[in-house]
């Protein structure tokens, strides 16, 4: 098929390791380069480029006859830059814009760009629908839903996470399989980053681990007037351990997430692109509405892992984007290169914010679909100019 070579709109930036004043001088010298990025006519009439940043484009591209607008931030993952799990907020709870959660982060981490992330409950306010962990922290646990993550060394990852691990005395072993996801079913455990009581569900039974240090505790009643919240380093022990646990038992916790412990993940829905191929089930996933046309934010990996690429498309409005099925989804991030791709929150959720490098000013690449505009969001997935830490 014949293909779109993109017009080159390039601002050439700082190098990720550079200093604020050799970032000005450089970002002065306005120039335009040729990049080698082209798309499907299927896909855009045009596509136009911005240099972001070293190692990271932004791709606006174009479609006429069924009016289609997506960006595209293309991250080269072997540059000076590092993505990262935004949540804005001391526990999982609690809703902020793209931009706002971009500004919140450190001028000194360099931050360059930011698209919205998982979805989220409404009650409690904020809280990641799948897993969410930042800089190590695990805010809220796995669910049966694919993530996208990071590991300590930079390496992407697309799939499912599970929790593995043990709540052990001198007598007894006992399987942990929750960690920040309370449920009825098994042995859980909370502490303070889920930030949220107990349910009448997963209060009863519940159980307090006090620290003592180097991962051992010791149990504790739960006062009747206590709400189950964990706080500082305790945990909530919750599930049906009571038989085999009692009050004043030293143990030892250990839990972790496989097949890899992220530094980095936020969660999506469906699977969008496997080893390069549509998932087969994609067409079943959600509702009819869900899987129909809405605005879009997808994530997926290129170039055998080298390549991050985050996608907003938007619609809802006539004449300029309708937006995109699900099934459209993919098929667009299988054309951009995509061979492992997961579908983020859309709707009114899709925004795409970046830095602008000579003046640092935040920018809405997109058009959210909302009147008010951008809607606050659980959590973010924001690009850094700054090397990843090996």
């Amino acid at each position: 098929m014949a293909r779109v070579p993109l017009v080159a709109l390039a601002l050439l930036a700082v190098a990720g390791c550079a200093s604020a004043r050799s970032r000005a001088t450089t970002v002065s010298r306005m120039a335009t380069q040729t990049v080698s990025w082209s798309v499907n006519r299927a896909v855009a009439d045009t596509v136009t480029t911005e240099t972001l940043a070293p190692g990271v484009q932004l791709h606006h591209l174009v479609r006429i006859a069924t009016p289609l607008r997506a960006d595209v931030l293309d991250i080269d993952l072997a540059a000076c830059v590092s993505v990262r799990a935004v949540k804005g907020a001391a526990t999982a709870v609690g809703r902020a814009t793209t931009s706002d959660l971009l500004r919140g982060l450190s001028a000194a981490d360099r931050p360059i760009a930011a698209v919205n992330a998982d979805f989220f409950s409404f009650a409690p306010p904020g809280v990641p629908v799948g897993a969410l962990v930042q800089a190590g922290r695990v805010f809220a646990g796995p669910v049966k839903r694919p993530v996208l993550a990071f590991d300590a060394k930079g390496a992407p990852f697309i799939g499912t996470l599970t929790v593995s691990g043990s709540i052990a005395t001198s007598r007894v072993r006992i399987p942990v399989v929750s960690w920040n996801r309370p449920t009825a079913n098994g042995i859980g455990i909370t502490d303070a980053a889920w930030g949220q009581p107990l349910d009448t569900l997963t209060r009863p039974g519940a159980m307090q681990l006090v620290p003592l240090g180097a991962s051992r505790y010791v149990i504790a009643a739960l006062p009747a007037s206590h709400n189950g919240l964990a706080r500082g380093d305790t945990l909530m022990l919750v599930g049906s351990a009571r038989a085999s646990l009692i009050e004043h038992d030293t143990v030892r916790v250990d839990v972790a997430l496989g097949p890899i412990m992220p530094r980095e993940a936020v969660g999506g829905n469906p699977l969008l692109v496997s080893d390069s191929s549509i998932v087969a089930t994609i067409d079943k996933a959600g509702d009819a509405a869900f899987r129909g046309v809405n605005p879009r934010t997808a994530a997926g990996f290129a170039a055998n892992g080298r390549r991050l690429l985050l996608v907003v498309i938007d619609g809802r409005r006539a004449g300029y984007s309708a937006g995109t099925t699900t099934r459209e989804t993919a098929a667009l991030m299988r054309d951009l290169g995509a061979s492992e791709a997961v579908n983020l929150d859309g709707g009114g959720s899709t925004a795409m914010v970046v830095r602008d490098a000579a003046t640092g000013t935040l920018r809405v690449v997109n058009k959210p679909s909302d009147a008010t505009g951008e809607r606050p969001v659980a959590d973010a997935l924001a690009v850094m100019g700054r090397c990843q830490k090996r």
